[in-house]
């Protein structure tokens, strides 16, 4: 899968987060949010969020430790993976918008892919679907807003840059009104409130050179 800077295209962009049981590149994704947004304007249309039922054994307990997970809940609210990947792949094909061509001239859309280092999450979900011989909707390249916020500082010399790039920092940075708690769509809304505030900031720059 490839990652790109940024772009502004019409139709809709999905911001997505998923949580994982470990680090390496088999451990389990435990839970998931995705959230439509309007390209250019981040205004919400849908978001959906579900935990997913996996084997404990295959999961980092340190790992389990950093996301919210709870035995308790996950025994209420997990559904199984194949369920739960159906359920997103439904999502994204509900709010497709870029137009392919397969190899036998047959037209269909697939979804653009937004995260907070995106290669981690969108590379994830990639790997998930395969593994479950899924069909995955989204384009080859996701969006990335940690790299968005690099860019930003370097266009913006006059500004000490941030201590690092990890989401929370960034909230903290840009004075975000929402902030990453280590759950799905807490986490999903944060990075599109990121993304709405670069934009905003970046316009009224435009605006005020032009």
């Amino acid at each position: 899968m490839r990652y790109t800077y940024w772009m502004a295209t019409g139709g809709t962009v999905i911001f997505v987060d998923v949580e994982v049981g470990g680090l390496k590149p088999d451990s389990p994704i435990i839970e998931y949010a995705a959230v439509a947004v309007q390209s250019g304007t981040y205004r919400e249309l849908d978001a959906i969020d579900c935990k997913v039922e996996f084997n404990i054994e295959s999961a980092d307990p340190k790992s389990l430790g950093v996301t919210k997970f709870s035995p308790t809940l996950w025994e209420q609210y997990a559904i199984p993976e194949l369920d739960a990947a159906t359920k997103l792949a439904r999502f994204l094909k509900r709010h497709a918008t870029i137009e392919k061509v397969s190899s036998t001239g047959k037209r269909y859309q697939v979804a653009q892919l937004a995260a907070h280092h995106a290669e981690f999450d969108a590379s994830r979900l990639a790997a998930w679907f395969r593994r479950l011989d899924l069909f995955f909707p989204a384009v080859r390249s996701a969006l990335c807003t940690e790299q968005l916020a690099r860019w930003f500082v370097e266009h913006r010399q006059e500004l000490a840059p941030p201590y690092d790039y990890k989401l929370g920092t960034l909230a903290y940075y840009f004075s975000l009104p929402t902030t990453p708690d280590h759950t799905a769509l807490a986490d999903t809304r944060t990075a599109v409130e990121l993304a709405r505030t670069i934009t905003r900031h970046q316009r009224a720059r435009f605006s005020s050179a032009a």
